[in-house]
């Protein structure tokens, strides 16, 4: 027999839980479309490179770059800093390790 009051989730666990699908679901969409997955495969090579560096090796446009970066930044698998009017993209590892984790 089971006992369903074992198996039922206190509420504020299982917002945790939706919110950690709804973060890994972001993240996972984020990776699906093919030129961020490159951005991301390129910046896994290399400390950072600038949104005008990967524009090129990827040869797509600035703007076309800034549309899939912000998609990245806010999935959480990118970061940026500014040095003058340049801005600086790096992989954020953890995030990217904590993918992988989830399924082993």
């Amino acid at each position: 027999m089971i006992n369903r009051k074992n198996s039922v989730q206190p509420s504020s666990l299982s917002v945790v839980l939706s919110d950690e699908c709804e973060r890994r679901a972001k993240i996972f969409a984020a990776l699906s479309d093919p030129t961020r997955l490159r951005m991301v495969e390129l910046l896994n090579n290399c400390d950072e490179m600038s949104g005008r560096e990967i524009a090129n090796h990827l040869a797509i446009s600035l703007a076309l770059f800034c549309h899939h970066s912000k998609i990245l930044l806010e999935a959480g698998l990118i970061q940026t800093r500014k040095e003058g009017q340049t801005k600086y993209n790096s992989l954020n590892r953890e995030v990217l390790q904590a993918c992988v984790t989830w399924f082993q």
